[in-house]
């Protein structure tokens, strides 16, 4: 048995205890990620009716499954963060993005024995400020269209058309923990961000703090708030399958 808190940081809440009538995948298989390939990246593939996550770890699911875009989710060695495991999934070609999100979270507690509650704890938390200086972000206007937010391209973070609060939520994904926009900017912008993404296998390049520094003329300050977290009251090791 394991437990652990994690941040959860999405609007998808729905916990292991709603099991019943959830949808679940045609056929799904999952094993042992092998020892030998496991200092490879993970690689989440969704194509129109199968779904592969190789070389994922619990934690990175349970991310996937409940929309919680935190990234680490863990701070500490344990099973949930180290153990790496290969899952193919096949569902209906037309189903939703949502609807295969249920599956993957029918799977987590078919097949890992999943079971949580949601709980509000008083958490460290960042606040995104404008710095010392005027910002230096490239205003754009507000034509009432949804922003686009892209992870390659040559940048860690390139997105147009993005508000202050989607900002905090982009950055909200990488730092980990909760971050909320205090900047006082109303407007949309288009901003890129490059930074070292993977600072515990490199230190070398810029963090993201002085990327949003250096890049942006803006501050991410460290604090306290309330934060909805999902405690993990037991889950184990799947069966091979």
């Amino acid at each position: 048995m394991v437990k652990a808190s994690i941040v959860a940081v999405g609007a998808l809440m729905i916990l292991a205890q709603g099991q019943a009538g959830r949808p679940e995948f045609e056929v799904a298989s999952v094993k042992p990620h092998s020892a030998a390939e496991n200092s490879g990246p993970a690689a989440f593939t969704r194509e129109p009716g199968r779904l592969t996550y190789m070389n994922v770890t619990v934690r990175a699911l349970m991310r996937e499954a409940w929309g919680l875009k935190v990234y680490p989710l863990s701070r500490g060695p344990d099973a949930l963060s180290t153990d790496r495991y290969d899952v193919i999934a096949k569902a209906p070609p037309d189903a939703t993005k949502e609807q295969v999100m249920l599956m993957l979270q029918s799977l987590l507690v078919e097949r890992f024995k999943l079971a949580a509650h949601r709980e509000t704890k008083e958490l460290p938390i960042y606040k995104l400020v404008v710095g010392k200086t005027a910002p230096k972000l490239h205003a754009v206007a507000d034509d009432g269209s949804a922003p686009e937010i892209n992870h390659d391209g040559g940048h860690q973070i390139a997105a147009k058309h993005i508000s202050m609060e989607a900002l905090a939520s982009t950055l909200q994904g990488f730092i980990g923990d909760k971050v909320i926009d205090a900047t006082g900017l109303t407007g949309r912008y288009d901003v890129t961000l490059d930074f070292n993404v993977d600072e515990s296998k490199s230190m070398e390049g810029t963090t993201i703090f002085e990327a949003v520094q250096r890049g942006l003329g803006l501050k991410l300050e460290s604090t306290k708030g309330p934060v909805d977290v999902i405690v993990i009251d037991h889950v184990e090791k799947p069966s091979a399958n």
